[in-house]
């Protein structure tokens, strides 16, 4: 996924309801509407632009998408209409229902229902039960939801919080939980700092055992939303947010941090307490990532708060019952005495003894055998991507509109015919103005040739007029070379910037090839060189690896934005999650094809995956002893 909208984010916890609504629109009064209509009944997600919609719209689509009048950067008509053209509306393959919705002002997005599907139009006149009852039969009609395939990184996560999950359930008290929790959320979550507030269902006030004081009632604060709305809540900028308080939510803060609240909440819709990660305003912001581990942290963790609250809850009735003199439980353990239930005592059979110390041995015997040959190899991962090879970009050097697409992609070109031109009217105005008041300048060059300012005014012109010239040849682009067509990149019309790819090219006789390119951490660049094994994976493709070897290692250690630029161009700059420091290697690709369930598919160009090399392989024992 992208990187995340620099707006205020809310994502309804999972057991709210399976069914997903993404909610697309700017006006935060209709957005609380809506909230309001379906808290409780559907799993809600908010954005304010249409590059995050489109982005959960690729990536993890909704079942049902409402739609408002005006986002943050582009119409409501406009992202339908996108949508549509790209076929992410698509109901019969369990792409979304599309919703309009229109504001206080009776304004909705303008659409032709010819070309983009929508389901109903709602408005401020529907009650709630209609708004909700349009919805559930509008999910109704749409296939059923196919889970998606548990990752390598899913399963990492849910050990890694089973693992916090099951230290949170040993604790005795609420104070030491919390201590536990804020280190669990510091850790998933990579915080600078963390939060943990308990709620009181019937009293309903939020207090930290830290603080060892009641802070508030839940009506106000982010903390208080979130148990409200039992929803997380994603802060780019706290600053930027009117429901954040500072004395409720990050008493440290001073403004500007990044934020992420997460309510913990039973199956039962009970919240119990609220998680805070908190990163300073100079740290990358929060992702969605980061609000699934805290959302996986929550889940795990409320059976065990529950079953905390109720034993104080009966260990304060037992306390309040001492105070009164009560002494119910010695009178059970004196009748239980009294008819002479002291417990047997543990029986061991010899035979049993035996048999557990040959095992014992045996145990012992395989596990260090298996700890001086078993092999753990240590790997350098990285994002990738497919690359063809021998290919001639033509790119735009002025920024213009297309006009003219000479050609079609598989056509045979001459070296110099024109392929593509671009809006050229200004320059050619131009030109014409120029050599227009050259033939004039000329004729009184020739008529007074020993004229000093004729001479001068003629020179500098004759400069101009060269200018203009390069200016308008820049706006038509010419094969330099005789070739095939592979690959035109815009269309008619389109606006293109500087340095944009417009048709890419196949010089007659060359021969194309595929490579991969993976960027790799920069710290792995001493171990890795020419010749190790590759191993790239397509995801989305059941069993698809492809081994190759490493043909070329970048000489020097490069940021993510100098990578992007230097070897994605502008097509794939977007396409890859690069960060930090990379290394960047290549391995060719001996086919062009691959296998997958018993399949055989097609490998193109832009195709991302991951990529692999091992740096080395050692014995358990060898990592275990030290200095190994």
């Amino acid at each position: 996924m992208g990187d995340w909208d620099e707006s205020t984010q809310l994502r309804a916890l999972p057991f709210v309801g399976t069914d997903r609504i993404l909610v697309a629109e700017a006006d935060p009064h209709v957005r609380a509407w809506l909230r309001e209509m379906l808290a409780g009944h559907f799993g809600v997600e908010e954005v304010e632009s249409g590059r995050a919609a489109l982005e959960r719209l690729t990536v993890e689509p909704p079942r049902v998408l409402v739609v408002g009048a005006q986002l943050a950067d582009m119409s409501g008509s406009v992202l339908l209409s996108h949508a549509a053209r790209h076929g992410l509306l698509s109901a019969h393959t369990g792409g979304p229902v599309a919703f309009t919705v229109a504001n206080m002002l009776g304004q909705a997005p303008e659409i032709d229902e010819n070309l983009v599907p929508v389901f109903y139009r709602l408005s401020y006149s529907l009650l709630p039960e209609q708004v909700r009852e349009l919805l559930t039969q509008a999910i109704a009609r749409l296939p059923p939801v196919v889970q998606k395939r548990p990752t390598e990184e899913d399963a990492k996560l849910t050990r890694q919080v089973i693992e916090h999950a099951k230290r949170l359930g040993t604790q005795p008290d609420l104070k030491s939980a919390t201590r536990v929790a804020i280190a669990a959320v510091i850790e998933l979550a990579s915080a600078d700092r963390a939060r943990c507030l308990f709620y009181d269902e019937e009293g309903g006030t939020l207090w930290s055992e830290t603080d060892g004081e009641d802070l508030t009632h839940a009506s106000a604060g982010l903390a208080g939303f979130a148990v409200r709305a039992r929803s997380g809540v994603v802060l780019p900028d706290v600053s930027a947010d009117r429901i954040y308080i500072r004395e409720i939510d990050d008493p440290q803060g001073t403004g500007g941090e990044r934020m992420v609240v997460q309510p913990v909440a039973d199956r039962d819709g009970r919240v119990h307490a609220v998680l805070i990660a908190v990163r300073r305003a100079k740290s990358p912001q929060f992702s969605e990532a980061d609000l699934r581990k805290l959302e996986a942290l929550a889940e795990a963790w409320a059976p065990f708060i529950h079953q905390l609250a109720q034993q104080q809850e009966a260990a304060h009735i037992l306390e309040q019952r001492e105070g009164k003199n009560e002494v119910f439980r010695q009178e059970a353990i004196d009748h239980l005495v009294r008819r002479g239930q002291r417990g047997d005592v543990v029986r061991v059979h010899p035979g049993w003894v035996h048999a557990a110390y040959w095992l014992l041995i045996l145990f012992v015997v395989g596990a260090g055998a298996y700890v001086a040959f078993a092999r753990v190899s240590q790997w350098s991962e990285g994002p990738a991507v497919i690359r063809v090879m021998g290919r001639t970009d033509i790119r735009a050097v002025e920024p213009g509109t297309v006009t003219a697409l000479e050609v079609a992609p598989g056509e045979s070109v001459t070296e110099g015919q024109i392929l593509a031109r671009l809006h050229d009217s200004e320059q050619a105005g131009r030109l014409r103005a120029l050599n227009t008041e050259f033939e004039r300048r000329l004729v009184a060059y020739l008529q007074t040739p020993a004229e000093p300012s004729v001479r001068q005014a003629l020179s500098s012109l004759v400069t101009e007029r060269e200018s203009a010239q390069a200016s308008v040849e820049a706006r038509a682009f010419r094969a330099p070379h005789a070739g095939i067509v592979k690959e035109v990149h815009v269309a008619n019309g389109q606006l293109v910037e500087a340095g944009k790819t417009i048709i890419s090219l196949v010089e007659t006789g060359a021969t194309e090839g595929m490579s991969v390119l993976a960027f790799l951490p920069g710290q792995d660049r001493p171990r890795i060189r020419v010749g190790q094994r590759l191993r790239f994976t397509l995801p989305g493709y059941r069993g698809a690896h492809i081994e190759l070897d490493v043909r070329a290692v970048s000489a020097e250690v490069i940021g993510a934005a100098d990578a992007r630029e230097r070897y994605l161009g502008d097509r794939f700059r977007e396409a890859l999650p690069i960060q930090g420091s990379v290394v960047v290697i290549e391995g060719s690709l001996v086919t062009t094809t691959f296998r997958a369930d018993d399949e055989t598919y097609e490998l193109h160009d832009g195709m991302t995956g991951f990529a692999e090399v091992r740096l080395q392989s050692r014995t358990i024992l060898e990592t275990l002893l030290p200095g190994g």
